[in-house]
Formats: C-alpha cells, sequence, structure tokens
C-alpha cells in the first residue's frame, strides 16, 4: 500500500535510456559515474570495468539478477548493449536510475555504470553503494 503511495508521489518518469557519450552530470552530488574517458564527455568517478569470460547476454543477466533480485529494481529499458533499472531507496522509496553500458573488446567487455537520484541535491551515498557493488559483483564473476 505504501509503496504504491510512494510511487505516485514520487513518479519514477523521468528515468530512461540515456547515451553514454552524450552524458551530462548535474552539478549536486546525487550521481555516480564509472566510464572511460574516451567513452564520454562527462567526468568520471572511476574508469569501467574491464569483464573477461562472460558474454553479452551473461553480463546482462548478471545485472537483471543484481538489480532485480538483490534490489528490488525494475526494468526501464534493455538494449542490445545498454539498460537501466529503477530501484527505489530502502526507506522512502526515492527512485534512482541504474545505467549501464557494454562495449566489446577484444578480450572481453568493458562497462560502464552510472547511477543517478532524481529527486533532492544528495544521495548519502546510495548511487556510489549500488554501483561500486554491482562492479564488485560483476567483477567477481
Amino acid at each position: 500500500m505504501f509503496e504504491v503511495l510512494f510511487a505516485l508521489i514520487f513518479p519514477d518518469n523521468a528515468i530512461g535510456p540515456l547515451d553514454l557519450d552524450a552524458l551530462r552530470r548535474s552539478s549536486s552530488p546525487n550521481d555516480f559515474l564509472l566510464a572511460d574517458t574516451d567513452l564520454t564527455p562527462a567526468s568520471s568517478d572511476g574508469g569501467s570495468i574491464e569483464i573477461v569470460g562472460l558474454d553479452q547476454e551473461a553480463i546482462h543477466a548478471a545485472i537483471r539478477r543484481f538489480a532485480q533480485g538483490e534490489k528490488g529494481g525494475s526494468l526501464r529499458d534493455q538494449q542490445a548493449l545498454s539498460g537501466v533499472y529503477v530501484i527505489r531507496t530502502p526507506i522512502l522509496k526515492y527512485p534512482n536510475g541504474l545505467y549501464y553500458w557494454i562495449e566489446p573488446t577484444e578480450q572481453g567487455s568493458r562497462v560502464s555504470l552510472y547511477s543517478k537520484s532524481i529527486y533532492g541535491h544528495i544521495d548519502y551515498g546510495k548511487n556510489h553503494d549500488y554501483v561500486m557493488a554491482l562492479a564488485a559483483e560483476l567483477q567477481s564473476r
């Protein structure tokens, strides 16, 4: 019941597909980005994750397990090499967008991750936590 109420109060319709090469970050500290500088003009908090031994479908599946299974998120959009999930914060149910982009390389894949809040001016570290936990999950496979 409360989840429906929170969804009405804090809609997540601003979360949708983004192009990594056109990404613009806000000046508010309410997002976290792991991407190499050759992929995006946005300032990054760290580099992309190199993944060896997983194909693109396995990467999509691992991200789905994390976003939906562990965080209770919902898929908003998925393309062949990218996707976005809506994950609501545990207590106040604010919606955050968890974005990812896959770039095939000779050795495997390079994955860029981005999480942003659409409400508020600070995320209290949630977006950092989402991205770093997913990065650790992907690197452990």
